[in-house]
């Protein structure tokens, strides 16, 4: 009897895991194998192996300038979201008059797609728009268009905008999920506001910017229409794997072995940073 009671919960818990093992395995799993294979297929061929595409890229002069320029581009997006993202969250924790509207907005980068907001972005920071006409106007040591548009600068600037929402979404959800009473206490026992912050809240709130910092560094290491529309000359890993099937007939093998490599990558730096976030501090 009790056999068959543990076989029938069994047998339940297996075909509620069915379909996102499904999902699991048609939108994960086997792509990322067909791109292993095709990676390592020499180029228009369906026999045999090589690893000359990975061997190509990794000798080429560009390669360690596009796989830089991804990490510098991912890393400084990252930290201005959390830069931008904490004191933000701090505030509208505050449920200050219109919080509401501030929250709303703070999620408008995620709404609008990635390719009309590069667009727009373009437009807002370009020599005639809104941002250089109003330094012109009003700041009296700039007397002509600042360039922003086709900069690093420029395409981290766009990175934060479009990626900071995980952040900040996530530690606002931790910051106000914290019992006010720890502050309380703390406050009670003489401690100032910065030392409650820097003691209390923010290693409180740690996993939430840990967890939004991750989110937000795996989209930015991924980009792809904001460097398409706004890189210009700078072109990250995900342009390049685009430029790879852009050509006729279409690299896919090339292509598939710098997804490949961007993906160990991406792995790689993921695993290190939440170690070192993670470790015990003395």
């Amino acid at each position: 009897m009790r056999r068959g009671s543990e076989l029938r919960s069994s047998l339940v818990t297996l075909l509620m895991l069915l379909p996102g093992l499904a999902g699991f395995f048609g939108l994960f799993f086997y792509p990322m194998m067909v791109t292993v294979v095709r990676s390592l297929r020499p180029e228009g061929q369906q026999v045999g192996w090589t690893l000359e595409h990975y061997i190509t890229f990794l000798r080429e002069p560009r390669a360690r300038e596009v796989i830089v320029l991804t990490f510098v581009l991912s890393i400084s997006s990252t930290l201005c979201s959390i830069l931008f993202s904490v004191p933000l969250c701090l505030v509208l924790r505050q449920k200050l008059r219109g919080h509401r509207f501030f929250r709303l907005t703070m999620l408008i980068p995620r709404v609008v797609p990635g390719l009309i907001g590069a667009l727009g972005l373009l437009l807002l920071f370009g020599s005639r728009g809104w941002v250089n006409l109003f330094l012109i106007q009003f700041v009296p040591f700039i007397d002509e268009p600042v360039r922003i548009n086709y900069t690093i600068p420029g395409l981290i600037l766009f990175y934060t905008w479009l990626y900071f929402p995980f952040t900040s979404v996530t530690t606002l959800s931790t910051l106000e999920s914290l019992d006010p009473s720890i502050e309380e206490a703390a406050d009670v026992a003489g401690a100032n506001r910065w030392q409650v912050l820097r003691h209390i809240v923010i290693p409180l709130i740690m996993p939430g910017i840990l967890a939004g910092s991750v989110l937000t560094f795996m989209a930015a290491f991924g980009a792809f229409s904001i460097p398409l529309v706004a890189g210009g000359n700078y072109r990250p890993l995900s342009v390049e794997i685009y430029r790879q099937i852009d050509f006729t007939p279409a690299r896919w093998s090339a292509a598939s072995a710098r997804a490949m490599i961007m993906a160990a990558l991406q792995v790689a730096f993921l695993t290190v940073y939440m170690r070192i976030l993670r470790r015990p501090t003395v």
